[in-house]
């Protein structure tokens, strides 16, 4: 048996004829390999025999094979849905059979590098990455024509006492066959993909490309608004079931809770590419991937992760020295100050079990919800486009700004049972000008918790 490997372009020959009958043959075996984007074999490839109607399809581990060839000449090409995704096709090549023998080749798609520079000529290769991927109808599974996809992921910048975040997004547009391509991914954190169809909810997916150069990213979205229902499961890393979770279909109103043995249900779920979350007390969240399906009820799993560490008990001592609110400023600010001060006595009468509802009893604030959560909202942002829908607030913690990623349904990590004062700041001019940042165009929230009592007596 002879082995010939693929090589570059090659002239388009005639192909011979097969061998029919008794005359002899020659038998042609291979290996297909994906060298784009998983760096392994690949299946269901079609390889063809140019000028022919001959065609085998690779199995499992990439291998094809074609028999009964007379001896000859064959130029072999071959075609994957990686290859039509991404715009690209790979270079024919040839090879020799001979009767009665058995010949082997491997073929493999583009390399990375090339196809990235071919593709993305604009990106620096060694920072940025490329999604590729089809959008199609969550109804049918039909190629959905020139919908807009985005990718969304945060960037920060740590300095000496505080941490600057800055939303990062790239878009494109399917072309008529439902083929998205995305330039310029980050490939050392995840991203969020969104897409979304007129008339229905935004479909999501999360991505990370692990320092790969490519990545496909199939995302199902809803043509009309039309709902499907999740069934599943919520566990903790070790496989015990957690009962008492809160689940929400992330970005919609949808929830449910856990029953005693972990299960859920969600109904009226919107069709497409999704992501589900769970939350309980003594855990960290856990998210799972799904495609939710108007004709049929999807199963989810959700891991949870381990026990959040409980904190150490605080001991207040009382002493003649000033108390740590003066210290920090905050009973001169509301003596002085236009914003609305809360302090312990506040926060317990409002009988908040979460953050984000003890902002019920401050006029002027809104609460939206947010899944699970509810996001906080001091003002709506006139004339800027990012925030036409949702204006945060900035917020401090002990003095410390404490940055929100976006697209992501995060609750401030604080209990009430934490917090000594709250201060809150309706817009940038109104804030302290220690705290008056850019971040902070749409108000200010400043939070005082136990935490940031010093844990010793200072010096009479």
């Amino acid at each position: 048996m002879r082995l010939i490997l693929s090589g570059g372009l090659a002239l388009a020959l005639a192909a011979p004829v097969l061998a029919q009958g008794l005359a002899p043959s020659g038998t042609l075996r291979g290996v297909v390999y994906d060298s784009l984007i998983t760096s392994a074999p690949l299946e269901g490839a079609e390889v063809w025999i140019e000028s022919t109607n001959r065609m085998a399809k690779s199995d499992a581990m990439g291998r094809f094979l074609l028999n009964a060839l007379a001896p000859g000449h064959y130029v072999l090409t071959f075609y994957h849905p990686i290859l039509d995704s991404a715009g690209i096709s790979a270079a024919p090549v040839t090879v020799d059979v001979v009767a009665g023998d058995s010949s082997s080749i491997a073929l493999a798609t583009p390399g990375p590098s090339k196809v990235h520079h071919q593709l993305c000529p604009q990106d620096p290769l060694r920072r940025t990455g490329v999604i590729i991927g089809v959008v199609r109808n969550a109804a049918d599974g039909q190629p959905l024509p020139a919908v807009a996809i985005s990718a969304h992921w945060t960037t920060y910048d740590i300095g000496e006492r505080t941490v600057r975040s800055a939303p990062r997004a790239v878009e494109a547009r399917a072309d008529a066959s439902g083929h998205i391509l995305l330039c310029g991914v980050p490939t050392d954190v995840a991203v969020v993909i969104r897409g979304r169809t007129q008339g229905s909810a935004a479909g999501l997916l999360v991505l990370d490309l692990a320092g790969r150069a490519f990545a496909r990213a199939d995302l199902r979205l809803a043509a009309t608004a039309i709902t499907g229902r999740l069934n599943g499961v919520v566990r903790n890393r070790n496989g015990s079931l957690v009962p008492g979770a809160i689940v929400a279909a992330v970005g919609t109103d949808v929830t449910g809770q856990s029953d005693d043995y972990g299960r859920f249900s969600l109904l009226g779920v919107t069709a497409g590419s999704g992501i589900v979350e769970a939350r309980a007390v003594g855990y960290m969240t856990g998210r799972a991937q799904t495609t939710v399906r108007p004709d049929s009820v999807q199963q989810v799993d959700i891991v949870m992760g381990d026990s959040v560490t409980v904190l150490e008990p605080v001991t207040v001592e009382v002493g003649a020295y000033k108390p740590y609110l003066s210290l920090v400023g905050f009973e001169q600010r509301r003596l002085h100050n236009t914003g609305h001060f809360l302090d312990t006595t506040d926060v317990r009468r409002s009988g908040a079990v979460h953050f984000e509802e003890i902002f019920r009893m401050v006029p002027g604030v809104r609460l939206r919800p947010n899944g699970s959560s509810l996001l906080v909202e001091l003002q709506r942002a006139e004339g800027n486009p990012q925030n036409a829908t949702y204006c945060p607030p900035a917020y401090f913690v002990d003095g410390v700004y404490f940055p929100i990623p976006p697209l992501q349904t995060t609750s401030v990590p604080i209990v009430p049972q934490e917090i000594l004062a709250i201060e809150v700041y309706s817009n940038l001019i109104s804030a302290p000008p220690q705290y008056q940042r850019r971040e902070a165009a749409c108000g200010a929230i400043l939070i005082w918790t136990k935490r940031g009592v010093p844990k010793h007596r200072p010096p009479r």
